[in-house]
């Protein structure tokens, strides 16, 4: 009787599962897809900032840090930014990982400090997409590191998750060159005063809170892009903050008699900025800017001519006096549009 072989074990790899010498590859792999969906590192820094303002929920909630969220809220932040990168960069689901780039199992982890990753048994040998962010320091960081066991603690807690040790923090590859800006959340980083002034106005007429807010916001505020949802969550409460922030009772009748002019992306309003040489707002933002007519003779300040009249943005000392009507109906010949 002749016994019959016995046959080789043979291991199937996993993609992104891997503990040869091409580890670094695979990471290079990702490394260049990620780059190429983001040159620099942009896209990657507006999720986020939609992230953190989705968790604030400002246009509910009127809230603008983080410190103001309970407890329970902050653990859903690491879940929103996995999600929003999957969903933002278009990205495959994986079978064992978040995601599948370039046919390599990737998993996401935030962390709200280098090192604070917590990484499951599930996932030991697998390449992690890892980032940190601070909204009161507007910066962010992410990288790629392998979760060899090499690059992780012995120590684990009652989930059975570890986190990177030193030498795997050090084996991190940074992407789009380590820690980068975030784009600022403006009512955190307001004057203190200023903040307080915009957040307790209160209108006149009982109800109208929300409207004298965002009268004020734009009092304080000037020269500068209002991004919505700085209007958002200054108007919390209100169907429509945008809404408020326009003609027919907003703060740009309101505020006309201040000097004041609100301008959004529609109509004459980019004409009006580019030719004060202020930013331009997109769809949703808005800047205000007290204005006065232009002196004769000039003194060298941008002009915007509104009706057949020549308007500059008016100094400290300059008199107070009432904005023009801009035409909602576009009329200008803007050489940019």
């Amino acid at each position: 009787m002749i016994k019959p072989a016995s046959m080789p074990l043979v291991t199937l790899p996993i993609p992104g599962l891997s503990t040869g010498p091409n580890e670094d590859e695979e990471v290079e792999a990702v490394k260049a897809a990620l780059y190429a969906m983001d040159p620099d590192g942009h896209h990657m820094a507006e999720v986020i900032r939609s992230t953190y303002d989705q968790l604030l929920d400002g246009r509910r909630m009127g809230r603008w840090d983080y410190t103001q969220l309970h407890k329970t809220e902050k653990t859903h932040m690491g879940t929103l930014v996995e999600i929003n990168i999957y969903k933002d960069f278009g990205l495959t689901e994986g079978e064992v990982a978040d995601y599948l780039i370039e046919g390599i199992e990737v998993d996401c982890k935030y962390a709200q400090r280098v090192g604070g990753w917590e990484i499951g048994p599930e996932l030991v040998g697998y390449i992690c997409l890892v980032i940190t962010a601070s909204d009161q320091k507007s910066t962010w960081k992410a990288g790629l590191v392998r979760a060899s066991e090499e690059n992780l603690r012995t120590t684990e807690n009652r989930d059975k998750k570890r986190r990177l040790s030193p030498s795997g923090v050090d084996s991190i590859s940074w992407l789009w060159g380590g820690e980068r800006k975030l784009p600022s959340n403006q009512l955190l980083h307001m004057d203190p005063a200023k903040r307080a002034r915009i957040m307790s106005a209160t209108g006149k007429v009982k109800g109208k809170s929300g409207q004298a807010r965002i009268n004020q916001l734009f009092l304080e505020i000037q020269n500068v892009i209002v991004r919505r949802v700085t209007l958002e969550t200054v108007g919390h409460g209100l169907d429509d903050p945008l809404k408020r922030a326009r003609s027919n009772g907003g703060a740009r009748d309101a505020l006309r008699p201040d000097g004041i002019l609100v301008l959004g992306h529609q109509d004459n309003d980019p004409f009006v900025a580019r030719s004060l040489d202020l930013p331009v707002p997109n769809k949703g933002e808005f800047i205000s800017v007290r204005v006065v007519p232009a002196p004769e003779p000039r003194d060298g300040r941008p002009i915007a001519e509104i009706e057949g009249q020549h308007w500059v943005i008016a100094n400290d000392d300059d008199p107070k006096v009432t904005a023009p009507v801009i035409p909602r109906k576009k009329i200008s010949t803007d050489p940019e549009e």
